[in-house]
């Protein structure tokens, strides 16, 4: 089975707000890139509707305190089997117990 060229792209506002401020947390913008990219091979995430797609993300702040981000994601087809991922929206809170 022939995979497609996937692309991930975090959009503008995304990226200087949201991800700027989660830096210290441990996430960056290739870290979720890749979560994105392989998730999306392996099916793990959820559909909120035709073109969005819904992704949870767990991780661990820098001071061993387990977190877990939820990421939107706008998928769009390009012609010749090209798949553009681009997360518009995103979410961290951290996990009790």
């Amino acid at each position: 089975m022939k995979h497609p060229l996937i692309i991930v792209r975090i959009s503008k506002k995304l990226k200087q707000r949201w991800i700027a401020k989660h830096e210290k947390n441990g996430l960056d913008e290739w870290r979720l890139a890749s979560f994105v990219k392989s998730q999306y091979f392996l099916c793990g995430f959820d559909r909120l509707g035709e073109e969005v797609l819904l992704f949870k993300f767990r991780f661990q702040k820098k001071g061993g305190q387990p977190m877990r981000a939820t990421l939107w994601v706008r998928k769009k087809k390009i012609n010749g089997g090209i798949v553009e991922l681009i997360v518009f929206r995103g979410h961290v809170e951290s996990l009790e117990g």
